[in-house]
């Protein structure tokens, strides 16, 4: 099998080539295109060398203009890479014969205080989720696409961790943003999905994933379970966020899957346990 992953210098995509080589032949994509990666600039997608893609190659797109302030300040910009490029890079894959997984967001569903799955209505909320959805309709229908609908993706590398140990760190109070709940996802089941999902793509016919934990969390809850399991010294308040941020964040997204689990062979981690596994994975890799 031949894997390419397109934005393998990213948060999941340098995860996602990493573990990829122990089930395939991996290519990755950046927009150097420093060695060992090949260029690809989603603004410029012609300029990519296509005959690098043949028939059942399967490529994981998570490249993107994803933060939602960056979509709504620049939009033109922003549209022209997570669309039209886009969309322009997946039709040249797909005339190869080349399998897409495409990594979207939960928020294409919009805010949902009560639990879906895979089969709900699409409100997308902002510009992003609206960028997301509109690649998403233009393929859906198509044998070689899939969708992964990720809702907040957690590891100690994730930005809202890295601020909650610095504030830990510094003997810093730490702002929480309430309300604010989603199904939030370890890095290493995101991860494990997406490859589940390459490897096996007959046998899951479907077209959309949705890629939650089994819990959806506040992220005071997010906060507790990061002082419980990591940050004993982590202080915290609650700040209710201006209406800007929720223009472009719903404040709940309740999603759920009955996918998810099949595809790992195992419920998703529970932030607690995914905590645990974070951080005291680091403490040993520090310690050898």
């Amino acid at each position: 099998m031949n894997i390419l992953v397109v934005g393998a210098a990213g948060y999941i995509g340098a995860q996602l080539f990493s573990a990829a080589q122990e089930i395939a032949t991996v290519k990755g994509t950046t927009t150097a295109g420093l060695s060992p990666m090949l260029p690809l600039n989603l603004g410029e997608p012609m300029l990519f060398d296509y005959t690098l893609i043949n028939s059942s190659d399967t490529i994981i797109l998570t490249a993107a203009i994803s933060s939602p302030d960056i979509c709504a300040r620049e939009y033109d910009k922003a549209w022209a890479v997570n669309v039209t490029g886009t969309s322009a890079f997946i039709e040249q894959v797909m005339a190869r014969g080349g399998r897409v997984i495409f990594l979207s967001s939960d928020t294409v569903y919009g805010e949902k205080d009560s639990a879906f799955d895979e089969t709900a209505s699409c409100q997308p909320a902002g510009e992003y989720a609206a960028m997301k959805h509109s690649v998403e309709k233009h393929f859906l229908g198509n044998p070689l696409f899939k969708v992964v609908r990720l809702s907040y993706v957690f590891s100690a590398a994730d930005k809202f961790s890295g601020y909650l140990a610095g504030c830990a760190a510094r003997g810093e109070e730490a702002d929480i943003f309430h309300p604010f709940y989603r199904a939030i996802i370890h890095r290493q089941d995101v991860i494990d999905g997406i490859l589940a999902l390459a490897k096996r793509w007959e046998a899951f016919p479907e077209a959309i994933f949705n890629f939650g934990g089994p819990e959806v969390l506040a992220r005071t809850e997010f906060a507790e379970c990061m002082r419980q399991g990591a940050l004993p010294t982590l202080q915290y308040r609650v700040t209710l966020p201006d209406a800007g941020f929720f223009k472009n964040r719903p404040r709940e997204i309740r999603m759920q899957s009955a996918r998810l689990p099949l595809l790992l062979g195992h419920p998703a981690s529970k932030l607690s346990e995914a905590v645990k596994i974070e951080f005291n994975e680091n403490k040993e890799k520090n310690h050898e």
